[in-house]
């Protein structure tokens, strides 16, 4: 396809902890990213107390959206699609953030299913292996949630999406500063039981999408300033994730937020995060981790395009009576 038959789209994905953009080219085979950006803005900060969005959070997320709508539109997106994940699926006030988005930006939100989040997700990632031919096991840690998909790039086997994230973590258990030994026991225990355990007993390449894998491949080779193809298909080994657990856990919050390649606002959350990561590495029986930029603003747009069609893809699923959400 010529440049001049490239269509320019944005992918807007807010969830419970970050808000991300994607603009990119569709060339009629794959989705080349034009802009990035990723904002840490906290809707579901309290979410896990009162079981709502807070005012302040919501100000905070229209200022973000305001500014990607404006960018998309400067780069020249023809069309810019907007979704919503876990926090819109639970939180009491929901639908009225959704109306004040329409109402204040023009921008219509749309709330994802948690099969939708989980198979967007899946899709979104594979063309970060693009040489790998599966079966694959991705993992998505949200805030809010975790969605693991087991599948190819044809069918998905197993999809689950967990209601517990970094956010939820971090609330539900009012972790520190740094964990003690008690604390990271408790953790594995709880990841274990309200999540790994569920998991089916298959091989297949480890995937992992989103905030804290990318976090992770960036502080791995401390990169000062973020870059998408030396994070994109990033492998990192279970030992590496170890050691930088170790690393991190050893300073304060304050100095941790210092390390080159520390996503500002993950730092407070990043460890039980790093330690749900590791949990799923021993669960599926893998060594390393493949790390994806990409995603579910990926799957979106890619669904949006025509490319994906999720009902073929869910055909083949199997324990799909799984796919109910349950509170941990």
């Amino acid at each position: 396809m010529s440049k001049e038959q490239k269509q320019r789209v944005a992918s807007i994905d807010i969830g419970t902890n970050s808000v991300l953009l994607l603009v990119a080219d569709w060339d009629g085979h794959r989705l080349t990213p034009v802009v990035e950006r990723a904002r840490i803005t906290r809707l579901g900060e309290t979410y896990v107390q009162d079981g709502r969005i807070p005012e302040a959070a919501m100000q905070r997320t229209l200022a973000v959206l305001k500014d990607y709508l404006a960018e998309a539109r400067s780069a020249g997106a023809q069309q810019v699609w907007c979704t919503g994940t876990q926090i819109f699926r639970k939180a009491q006030n929901a639908a009225a953030f959704v109306r004040q988005v329409k109402e204040t930006l023009g921008l219509p939100l749309e709330i994802l299913s948690r099969e939708q989040e989980a198979l967007f997700t899946f899709v979104g990632a594979l063309d970060s292996v693009p040489d790998a031919t599966g079966p694959f096991w991705a993992i998505d840690i949200g805030g809010g949630s975790t969605e693991v998909v087991l599948g190819t790039c044809t069918a998905v086997q197993y999809l689950h999406s967990f209601p517990v994230g970094g956010v939820q973590l971090k609330v539900h258990f009012h972790l520190g500063e740094q964990f003690t030994e008690a604390d990271i026991a408790t953790l594995r225990r709880y990841i274990r039981d309200h999540v790994t355990r569920h998991l089916p007993s298959a091989r297949g390449v480890a995937i992992g999408i989103g905030g804290t894998p990318t976090s992770l491949a960036a502080l791995h080779q401390q990169l000062v300033h973020y870059a998408f193809e030396k994070i994109d298909g990033y492998r990192l080994s279970r030992e590496a994730l170890q050691t930088l657990f170790r690393q991190m856990n050893a300073l304060p919050l304050a100095e941790r937020e210092k390390l080159p390649g520390m996503e500002k606002g993950r730092a407070d959350i990043i460890l039980a995060a790093t330690l749900l990561l590791e949990e799923f590495l021993s669960a599926t029986n893998n060594e390393e981790l493949v790390v994806s930029a990409r995603g579910l603003r990926y799957g979106v747009a890619l669904w949006k395009l025509g490319v994906v069609a999720p009902e073929q893809m869910l055909a083949a699923q199997f324990n799909k009576h799984e796919t109910k959400e349950t509170s941990p």
